[in-house]
């Protein structure tokens, strides 16, 4: 018991802290099952992976859970509305996920399944309404965003269009195409969209920004100037995608480029959006499945790199960044 008692008080002393160590503990050893234990195995990815991919918001919900010292309203109903509802809109996204664009066949243990890993965005929506104050916190904004609508807009919007731009600049500028038609791209929108939501709900979204953003972002800008705070969360973001990164084959430069450049750059727009939202988890739930969907359909271009820095260093410049302030 005294050794608990310590460990609670510890936890709750050093939140962060223990946040980025739980996420790695939930993570690396499952990925590691994964990915060189049980490779090509899809039954063990398909349990086990969901595991590793919500590690950040189970983290920030452990830490929430143990570091409380108050107590909300207990409204069961709105947690098992929520919870439900969220849970057959997942279900269902999974299923067209797995079946439109991973050619899945749609089968009793297909259903199944996606009916199992719905759970877990389940859960995360849920604990909106926790019994636990701290966590009831991190998470209301999930379903009551905070801030203006348009900033909600940029969050969605702001990928897309500088890579759409810095293709038409690529094409036109650098390319020469013969006539406007050229700078077109073929999207299929019901593909788009379902690549979205499942990024929402499962790869990118409420899963990890629930804990790099809504939860130890936060903390560390109670302490530190919010771009500091930014580089603090890229640097154990980056690190945790270690695994995926080392199993994908991908060239190292390449791997490089994207955690120490493109992470960079995404750790401090998701933290503007945060902010200016005024500490809405919604905000960069929403720009981190943009971006990714973004990178899977449209080109990547330099010249959309070159817009997505000077971007970066306007909003740190405009928001004066190196000041510490408090949301």
């Amino acid at each position: 018991m005294y050794f608990m008692k310590k460990l609670t008080e510890n936890i709750s002393e050093h939140q962060v802290l223990y946040f980025f160590a739980i996420t790695f503990l939930l993570s690396w050893p499952v990925l590691f099952v994964v990915f060189w234990l049980f490779p090509q195995n899809m039954a063990v990815q398909g349990l086990l992976g969901p595991i590793a991919v919500f590690s950040p918001a189970f983290s920030a919900i452990i830490v929430g859970v143990i570091s409380s010292r108050r107590k909300s309203v207990n409204n069961r109903t709105g947690l098992w509305l929520v919870g439900i509802i969220s849970w057959i809109f997942s279900w269902v996204v999974m299923l067209l996920f797995a079946c439109r664009l991973r050619n899945a066949p749609l089968n009793v243990p297909m259903i199944a399944f996606s009916a199992i890993i719905a759970i877990f965005p389940a859960f995360v929506f849920s604990r909106a309404f926790s019994v636990k104050f701290e966590v009831r916190r991190y998470f209301k904004s999930l379903i009551k965003p905070k801030g203006n609508i348009i900033w909600y807009l940029i969050a969605l919007f702001t990928v897309p269009l500088i890579q759409l731009g810095g293709y038409g600049i690529t094409r036109w500028f650098f390319q020469n195409p013969s006539s406007p038609s050229e700078l077109s791209i073929s999207v299929d929108p019901m593909v788009a969209v379902i690549l979205f939501l499942y990024g929402f709900l499962f790869s990118g979204g409420i899963n990890e920004e629930s804990g790099w953003r809504g939860f130890a972002l936060p903390k560390l800008q109670e302490k530190f100037c919010p771009l500091l705070a930014a580089m603090i969360v890229w640097f154990f973001w980056a690190l945790w995608h270690l695994p995926v990164d080392l199993s994908s084959g991908d060239p190292i430069s390449s791997i490089l480029i994207n955690r120490l450049l493109f992470n960079a750059i995404w750790a401090i727009l998701f933290m503007w959006v945060f902010n200016r939202t005024k500490g809405s988890l919604l905000a960069p739930a929403l720009f981190h499945p943009a971006m990714n969907t973004s990178g899977s359909l449209l080109p990547r271009t330099d010249a959309a790199t070159v817009i997505f820095i000077v971007l970066t260093l306007t909003v740190i410049w405009t928001d004066k960044m190196w000041r510490k302030k408090t949301i």
